[in-house]
């Protein structure tokens, strides 16, 4: 029986904590295991999804420590073609390097004829081409691409910025969106909890890293302005970094205690976020779409890669990337709830399609060949 199923290999470089590292320990826990045989092959041993790849898949590390003579072998020493036949695992119908950079050109030089071939991008290699430090110039780089059937990345922008970087790819560059656990999200959302939290009309959400780039300073401005307008409101943020303590110092001075719960890197969020009614991003990350999966309506700050996921608009509320246009878009919606409610409706249609058996038809379709 086992014969019958299509053989699958991953290739990455490491499972840290990156984009690639979570996206395959994803798609490894949710991949149909009565279809294909999976086998991730990390360059580097270790990392934050190690265990989730192991516990769900074959797993093989090529090296297990730092340095050492295997590691400049492998990245220095033996040519790409010998590494391949000697530590990368054979006979697959389907070679995926899911990471840019060292694991595209390993697999570039792989003597499976047979196999398909696809190359997975997670950056913006337009704007952060740091994978020169691998090729010795981009021709060789667009030569290793060349050789795969397929380059994909996760979003429509990631694929335009590569084409523009790599205008001699002649390979099709394809969007497939990164696996998210929605089931996980919807089922930690469950059991939702006050924690005593005092009552307010409107509950605003927000999450991702306490650093200066996400402005969550501008946000408990805009938050104490609203306060002080008798705005019944109340802010719970998510997520941790080393603008804490600054941003801690300001909900003391300005008594916003009552109002405002900075929760750190909390474990569940999500029994919590189900209770807002408007979720607060100024930058792109997953937790605006595990905001849609849970169904509450979104106001971004505008960028490109906000507009792709809310449909230029239509499924959130965008406004340009400062402090007045955002102070004016959160109290538009608050005092329009016929406006909140829809947007609520469109955000959470959106949601759905992160589902993650939507989200798994184009990989299994691709393992498909």
């Amino acid at each position: 029986m086992s014969n019958s199923k299509r053989k699958i290999l991953f290739l990455i470089e490491s499972l840290d904590s990156g984009d690639a590292g979570k996206a395959l320990s994803t798609l490894v826990q949710y991949i149909d295991k009565t279809t294909y045989d999976v086998t991730v092959c990390s360059i580097n041993a270790g990392g934050q999804y190690e265990s989730i790849i192991r516990e769900n898949v074959n797993y093989k590390a090529i090296l297990t420590g730092e340095g050492g003579m295997k590691h400049k072998m492998v990245y220095k020493n033996l040519p790409m073609s010998m590494v391949y036949k000697f530590y990368v695992p054979q006979g697959s119908d389907v070679e995926i390097a899911y990471s840019e950079g060292f694991a595209t050109k390993l697999l570039s030089c792989s003597s499976n004829k047979k196999a398909k071939k696809y190359a997975w991008i997670h950056t913006d290699l337009h704007k952060n081409h740091w994978t020169r430090e691998v090729f010795s110039d981009i021709k060789e780089e667009t030569d290793v691409y060349n050789r795969f059937d397929k380059v994909l990345g996760p979003t429509n922008l990631l694929c335009e910025a590569f084409k523009k970087e790599f205008p001699n790819v002649k390979k099709p560059v394809e969007t497939v969106y990164d696996p998210i656990d929605s089931l996980s999200v919807r089922l930690k959302s469950l059991n939702a909890s006050n924690d005593n939290e005092a009552p307010v009309k409107y509950r605003l959400v927000a999450q991702g890293r306490l650093e200066s780039r996400n402005e969550y300073g501008r946000l408990l401005r805009i938050v104490n302005r609203l306060v002080k307008e008798s705005y019944d409101i109340g802010l719970w943020i998510f997520g941790d970094g080393s603008e804490r303590g600054i941003l801690d110092h300001y909900v003391k001075e300005n008594n916003l205690q009552d109002r405002v719960k900075l929760f750190g890197a909390h474990p569940n969020p999500y029994r919590y976020t189900i209770q807002g009614n408007l979720f607060i991003c100024s930058s792109f990350s997953s937790s605006v779409i595990k905001a849609l999966i849970l169904g509450l309506p979104v106001i971004a700050t505008d960028s490109p890669e906000l507009q792709e996921l809310l449909k230029n608009g239509e499924c959130g509320y965008i406004v340009p990337n400062n402090e007045t246009a955002l102070y004016e878009g959160i109290k538009k919606l608050l005092d329009d709830p016929q406006l909140l409610a829809q947007y609520r409706q469109k955000g959470e249609a959106r949601g759905w399609d992160f589902d993650i058996e939507a989200l798994m038809v184009p990989y299994e379709n691709l393992m498909m060949g």
